[in-house]
């Protein structure tokens, strides 16, 4: 799978901001913000998680403030 690391690689692969607006019930504007920030807002997660995987792709968590759970050594 294909892991993107960044806001605007997400948006692009999820069908630009349009997409991204329609697929989040967000606004056209407030998605265009998105690009310049460095993580989106939380509860855009698994929606935008889940139309990535169809596509065969994965983000870190971290895009959305989420901490991933340590893994013991």
């Amino acid at each position: 799978m294909l892991e993107l690391n960044t806001t605007s690689e997400v948006l692009d692969a999820l069908g630009g901001n349009a997409g991204v607006a329609e697929l989040t019930g967000s606004k056209p504007k407030a998605v265009w913000n998105w690009r310049s920030f460095d993580k989106f807002p939380a509860n855009t997660y698994a929606v935008m998680i889940a139309a990535l995987q169809e596509r065969g792709k994965t983000a870190p968590a971290s895009l959305w403030g989420m901490k991933q759970p340590e893994v013991a050594s």
